[in-house]
Order: structure tokens, then C-alpha cells, then sequence
């Protein structure tokens, strides 16, 4: 099984007063080029798709367009991993309808970390891979904040919170 692995698309970002349109288009239509000759079996997009959590409709356009193009490749599955750009509920809107072809969303932990264990089948249901999809680790996910906890605490409490993400969604992938 061979996987390309991107990140950080940005969409809808400006530099200065100039969009990014056209470069985005053309970063994207490479991609689906470099899917295409590298024979590619699964995309993970792993992370700040767009630049602002509240992105413009024509980056929402060109995401879908990319998504819908990408169906039409030898590509079988796709993995979308939220970012801390991300709106983890602008991602995960469409996450069921999305499933239904082979595109997997997984915007924030808080659905469950199960949500975070993707199966990868083949047309005949047989499993070709796992992958552990942990999207940007916001701090209401990894800790509660508790009163009069200092700096160092709570740093503490997030290195510990990442420790067990990780350890939790190891145990779910055995």
C-alpha cells in the first residue's frame, strides 16, 4: 500500500492583501498529478487544510472540488486530520457522507479516541492498514484547568495529557 502524505494547505490565506488562490489551485492539481503517477493508495492530510477556522466559501469550493477530484483517481482512501488552524465542527460537518467514500475525518479527539483508529479495507473488506489519526490536541482535551495551578503545573498537565492521548489510542490500535 503506498500513502502520500501532505499537510498545512492552508486555504483561503492571504499574503498581505493577496489571496493564495491560484497557487493553492496549482499546489492542489500537483498533487492529484503526483497521486496519479506515484500510483498512490491513501491520502492523509494531516492537518491546517484551511488558515482560518471560519474559512472563505471559495476555499470550502476548492476543498471539496480537490475531494471530489480525488475520487476519480487510483486513490482509495483519504485521512483528514484536524490542525490547530481547523474548525474541528467545519470539518467534521460532513464526516459521515464523506465516509461513504473511503474519506475519513477526524477533526477533534472529543468524539472519542475510537474515532481516531482508522481501518483501511480493500473492495473485498480486507483490512490493509491502521492508522492512528490524532488530530492538533487542544488544552480542554488534554486537561481541566484547576485553581490556582501555576504555569508550570499546567504545562505538567498538558506533557501528561499528550502522554496518555497517545498511550490510549496505542492500546486501541493492538
Amino acid at each position: 500500500m503506498r500513502f502520500l502524505h501532505s499537510s498545512d494547505w492552508h486555504l483561503g490565506q492571504k499574503f498581505l492583501s493577496n489571496d493564495r488562490q491560484a497557487e493553492h489551485r496549482l499546489a492542489l492539481d500537483w498533487i492529484l498529478e503526483t497521486i496519479e503517477s506515484q500510483k498512490i493508495d491513501a491520502l492523509i492530510l494531516a492537518g491546517d487544510i484551511f488558515d482560518i477556522g471560519s474559512p472563505p466559501n471559495y476555499a470550502r469550493e476548492m476543498y471539496y472540488e480537490f475531494l471530489a477530484k480525488l475520487k476519480s483517481t487510483c486513490c482509495r482512501h483519504a485521512i483528514i486530520i484536524g490542525g490547530n488552524h481547523d474548525s474541528p465542527a467545519m470539518l467534521q460537518a460532513s464526516r459521515e457522507i464523506l465516509q461513504f467514500l473511503n474519506i475519513y475525518v477526524v477533526g477533534a479527539i472529543d468524539t472519542g479516541l475510537e474515532n481516531c483508529v482508522i481501518e483501511l479495507k480493500t473492495p473485498a473488506g480486507e483490512l490493509e492498514a491502521v492508522v492512528g489519526a490524532i488530530p492538533f490536541l487542544r488544552d480542554r482535551d488534554l486537561r481541566e484547568a484547576t485553581s490556582g495551578e501555576s504555569s508550570l503545573d499546567r504545562i505538567e498537565q498538558i506533557k501528561l495529557g499528550i502522554r496518555k492521548v497517545y498511550q490510549d489510542i496505542a492500546l486501541l490500535l493492538k
